[in-house]
């Protein structure tokens, strides 16, 4: 599951902001936990009693949130977990830089060579800075956290199986589909995720999943290429 709505400055280029949900994304935080007991319902699975969700404020938040609201349904308790690895990617030396500031920094760089075109979006594209990640670098820690918590996810009483929920971003969950095999690389570019939108998938073996159930959203042209952070 992607975040809810939060309040996020235009043409800032890191994800990593201290932010919290706007009114609009704990009512989205909220509503989310029907479309979890639906899925849940629809596939015959438990819900885990454990949320995990990245670090940041507003993908813990929505866990939160949604905790509260499907203990308040079910009368089972939940918690959330935080989770380094299911952060955005990063951006290292020139997080919460605006992307305008970044290539006009980077250009009086003279070591550096030009950054190429649509590098924002780019999968492999690293910036050439100290701690900067790529699109398939959080994917890869993403999809490897996934794997290590689904291994250790069991529920005797549940022979249907287990429904795991992971709060984290559009950047670094779509991406981790495209290291699992569920989600071409030249699709990825193309596809964005609503605040809270949901994807289901199942882990059909070590480090392979399959795609059951959700849509990733088609990315509109104007569409700023970092807004699912």
């Amino acid at each position: 599951m992607r975040h809810a709505h939060f309040d996020r400055p235009r043409q800032l280029a890191s994800a990593h902001l201290p932010y919290p949900l706007s009114s609009e994304g704990r009512a989205q935080a909220k509503a989310a936990a029907e479309s979890v007991l639906r899925a849940a319902r629809e596939q015959d699975l438990a819900i885990h009693p454990t949320i995990e969700t990245s670090q940041l404020l507003r993908a813990w938040e929505t866990g939160r949130i949604l905790a509260e609201a499907l203990e308040a349904r079910t009368g089972c308790r939940f918690v959330v977990e935080e989770r380094i690895e299911l952060i955005e990617r990063g951006l290292g030396s020139c997080a919460n830089l605006r992307f305008d500031e970044i290539e006009a920094l980077l250009a009086r760089d003279p070591r550096l060579a030009p950054l190429p075109p649509e590098w924002r979006r780019r999968a492999d594209f690293r910036l050439p800075v100290p701690g900067a990640e790529s699109l398939l670098d959080a994917g890869v820690r993403t999809a490897r956290r996934i794997d290590r918590s689904l291994a250790s996810a069991s529920a005797p009483d549940a022979p249907g199986g287990v429904l795991k929920i992971f709060v984290a971003h559009g950047g670094c969950l779509r991406h981790a589909a495209v290291v699992r095999d569920i989600l071409p690389i030249d699709e990825a570019i193309k596809l964005t995720m609503d605040y809270c939108g949901t994807v289901l998938i199942e882990s059909i073996g070590p480090q392979r999943w399959r795609h059951v159930a959700g849509e990733w959203k088609k990315r509109l042209p104007s569409t700023d290429a970092e807004a699912d952070g």
